[in-house]
């Protein structure tokens, strides 16, 4: 998959597992929550997953650095239930 961008991600939850994901975070940083600004979410959506966090950490990764671990707070789409997700690993590089 590679660092595909925001949309991509959710859209991955969406299709594949039934899931809305409502929040996502990495480390304490909130990347995409549905309460945000609309405004910030929308530019958010075409960045890669990668550059978002180190927008909002204002760190970059090391070089040898393949994976983000990722926290994904999601609503089963039909029941809209709240489902329990373990963290994702998700290689970027």
């Amino acid at each position: 998959m590679g660092d595909i961008t925001l949309k991509e991600f959710i859209s991955y939850f969406e299709t594949e597992f039934n899931l809305e994901v409502s929040m996502l975070s990495q480390g304490v940083s909130i990347l995409f929550s549905f309460f945000a600004n609309k405004k910030k979410v929308e530019e958010r959506m075409t960045i890669p997953m990668s550059k978002i966090v180190t927008s909002i950490t204002n760190k970059e990764f090391p070089p040898n650095q393949l994976f983000l671990v990722l926290e994904v707070m999601a609503n089963d789409v039909d029941t809209d239930d709240e489902v329990d997700l373990p963290y994702v690993k998700f290689r970027f590089r």
